[in-house]
């Protein structure tokens, strides 16, 4: 999962930046670059627009220094993590139950079940030729093969997106201690995985949009002790189809 994830690989890169792509200035309005001035042996997150025709530096040690609170706000008790189990298990049983889609393409099955019954029937009394029959047979084989392929197609998803919300709710009671104990390219992954943009204002981050399944989570962590950070963008409710996105 953290190596699906790797999107900012920086192991070729001199310097390293535990948020590069993640720093977004709202004193700007515009993402932030990642750079280190040598002579000063200081490295700043800078944004790419300008304020009062000035760009806007935030010192990577301060901004990333507010990590672990955020961090923390994102982890799930042991006990919350299975309660969040059992509530997204009965979602996602009523997700496949009202999914027009799959509903559709089985009645569709269904009823080329009846309509190959019927074929057959007209052909055994001889009400239609045999090679009008194979000609129906074979056009209602094809249409059952590409509602069979759709049909898998929708398991597949609706299973890759619960196996998602399993292994996020299980990196989710570990977040602290897997920040707090990992070397810099953990650090760096867990944060890719779990951020999508961190809004920065006056060096102070004020807000958090998170990557599905983790804006959830993290809506929810309260439920375990934690305060939910920020506040801003990136939750969803599972009253939305979650994508593997």
């Amino acid at each position: 999962m953290l190596k699906e994830h790797d999107k900012h690989k920086q192991r070729t890169h001199r310097h390293k930046y535990l948020l590069r792509g993640l720093v977004y200035s709202l004193d700007t309005d515009s993402p932030c670059w990642a750079e280190t001035h040598p002579e000063k042996k200081v490295s700043y997150y800078r944004s790419r627009d300008k304020s009062s025709g000035r760009n806007v530096f935030y010192n990577t040690r301060d901004i990333e220094s507010q990590l672990t609170d955020i961090i923390k706000g994102v982890t799930i008790s042991e006990e919350r993590r299975q309660e969040m189990r059992k509530e997204l298990a009965k979602w996602f049983e009523e997700e496949d139950n009202t999914n027009q889609e799959l509903k559709e393409a089985f009645a569709r099955l269904a009823k080329l079940e009846r309509m190959e019954k019927n074929l057959q029937r007209l052909a055994i009394e001889e009400e239609i030729s045999i090679a009008d029959f194979k000609e129906h047979r074979t056009r209602i084989e094809a249409e059952r093969a590409r509602l069979n392929v759709t049909v898998d197609a929708i398991k597949q998803r609706q299973h890759l997106v619960k196996a998602d919300f399993e292994l996020a709710l299980q990196l989710a009671s570990e977040l602290d201690y897997l920040f707090e104990n990992g070397n810099f390219d953990e650090r760096r992954l867990l944060c890719d995985v779990i951020f999508k943009r961190l809004k920065v204002r006056q060096g102070k981050i004020v807000g958090v949009d998170y990557n599905s399944p983790f804006g959830f989570i993290a809506a929810q962590a309260k439920g375990s002790g934690t305060v939910t950070y920020g506040g801003e963008g990136g939750t969803r409710t599972p009253t939305h189809r979650c994508n593997g996105s």
